[in-house]
């Protein structure tokens, strides 16, 4: 009986103590995919069908900057609250933000107001974007929210 016991005690921790391993698809996303030439993506956060697409914008115009980035790009000049991707027209880039202190870097239109940024210190995954705004040191984050 004791031997019994001992046996279903062992057999019942292996198996409890065994987790099933989940696989994070997320993880093995590459925002930047599509932010160069014509593929015209934004590597901003987002929820699936959210109404707030939070993405950088380079503040130049041109086919290739249709979703507001693109990746050969060394300017930010906001970021905007609405964006489309692989629309190949371009549209949105409403409720535009940028931190800054002063001095302001400003150009000619149409950058206006805007920072350099470099790719070394940008950061992007899944439901998350980073870049540093090196004219302002300003480390910039931008998240989705967890549903």
């Amino acid at each position: 009986m004791k031997n019994t016991l001992f046996v279903c005690l062992l057999v019942t921790l292996f198996f409890s103590c065994q987790q099933e391993e989940k696989s994070n698809y997320a993880s093995t996303v590459n925002p930047f995919i599509g932010t160069d030439y014509t593929g015209n993506t934004y590597p901003g956060a987002q929820m699936p069908f959210g109404m707030v697409q939070l993405s950088p914008d380079n503040g130049l115009p041109g086919w290739d900057r249709i979703a507001g980035y693109f990746y050969l790009d060394s300017t930010i000049a906001g970021f905007s609250h609405t964006h489309l991707s692989g629309t190949g027209a371009g549209d949105l880039y409403d409720i535009s933000f940028m931190p800054v202190v002063d001095p302001i870097q400003k150009a000619a239109a149409p950058l206006g107001i805007h920072s350099a940024f470099s790719h070394s210190d940008e950061y992007a995954e899944a439901g998350y974007y980073r870049v540093l705004l090196s004219d302002y040191q300003i480390n910039s984050d931008i998240f989705r929210a967890t549903a």
